[in-house]
């Protein structure tokens, strides 16, 4: 299986997080003295009983009464969409992942960090005394899986491709005795897709998407119809240019000698980054391409930044999907 088209992102962000930890531990800021204890995320989590849930790492018994959880990566804000507060997360910052709401970035800031991307500080989890601890992120990462069961129950959810982020999500919600928060997310989501599809019917018929962004090194990409947000528009009903149309891979990556492939795009996304609110640099230098500039799309002032554009469960793609029926408002 292809990982490349899913770690593209994340792997320049975990590297750049890696490096920010090991500065940190290298100047001696980063060690368990004088870090304030996490404060447990209230009641029990799962109180009917020990549950059996299908994991990466094999089918892994989540005890009864779980009150304090250690989340790493994309598993926080599952986590946090379902109203469980983990009492230790990996470091929420642009340099990692997973992309919060508004409305749980106060939340995130009282959980205790354990390290930043894959630089995972096993002593700070096993200071927390977590009785359960979930792994969710890309299976081209070692996230130190074996070490962290020495700790606590532990359930990994390797990630290959974008819907993997999405069928994690429910099986968290499973372990964490949130199954009923799930499915009322996932029914908001998808009477929200519902309602977007039949209301802008019209112009969602004669309009062409696609999501590009790049990291520079002279190259660009674009997600198809079955990356993060081609998922979501998918399932508005959207219609798809030519690079986006391709479902082989979930992202393909283009010499910016081949801007030429959006040529016939109505509509451009490019990313926005949640903690910062900006476009990634290398993705706003795309418009010193002269290619760039003779974009159908560029020309008729469509290309629109969107947050969590790397959007990994239910809560964020509800966002997705508002921000897509703004678009639709003001075509």
């Amino acid at each position: 299986m292809n990982t490349r088209a899913l770690t593209s992102r994340t792997a320049r962000a975990l590297a750049a997080a890696a490096a920010v930890a090991l500065a940190a531990t290298a100047c001696g800021s980063s060690g368990d003295g004088g870090s304030k204890d996490a404060a447990p995320s209230g009641g029990a989590v799962n109180s009917a009983g020990p549950v059996t849930v299908e994991a990466t790492n094999g089918k892994i018994t989540v005890p009864a009464d779980v009150k304090r959880i250690v989340s790493i990566s994309y598993a926080t804000g599952a986590l946090l969409d379902l109203g469980v507060q983990p009492v230790g997360t990996s470091t929420i910052d642009e340099n990692n992942p997973m992309e919060l709401l508004p409305s749980q970035t106060e939340a995130a800031k009282k959980i205790e960090p354990i390290g930043s991307g894959i630089e995972i500080n096993i002593e700070k989890v096993a200071s927390l005394r977590p009785d359960l601890i979930i792994v969710e992120g890309a299976t081209a990462f070692d996230w130190g899986v074996s070490k962290l069961e020495g700790i606590a129950p532990t359930l990994y959810f390797g990630i290959d491709k974008p819907v993997d982020l999405l069928n994690a999500q429910e099986k968290i919600a499973t372990a964490v005795g949130k199954q009923a928060e799930f499915k009322k997310l996932k029914s908001d989501y998808d009477a929200k897709a519902a309602k977007i599809k039949t209301t802008y019917a019209d112009k969602l018929n004669s309009t062409k998407w696609t999501i590009a962004s790049s990291y520079g090194g002279g190259e660009f990409l674009v997600d198809t119809a079955t990356s993060w947000v081609g998922r979501v528009l998918n399932d508005a009903g959207a219609k798809f240019s030519q690079a986006s149309a391709d479902t082989t891979d979930h992202e393909v990556t283009y010499s910016v000698e081949k801007l030429d492939v959006l040529a016939d795009a109505d509509i451009i996304l490019i990313p926005r980054t949640a903690a910062t609110g900006e476009v990634p640099q290398d993705t706003k230098d795309l418009d010193k391409q002269p290619s760039w500039q003779n974009l159908k799309a560029v020309k008729a002032g469509k290309v629109v930044p969107l947050t969590y554009a790397t959007t990994d469960r239910y809560g964020t793609s509800i966002d997705v999907l508002d921000q897509i029926e703004t678009v639709l408002k003001g075509q």
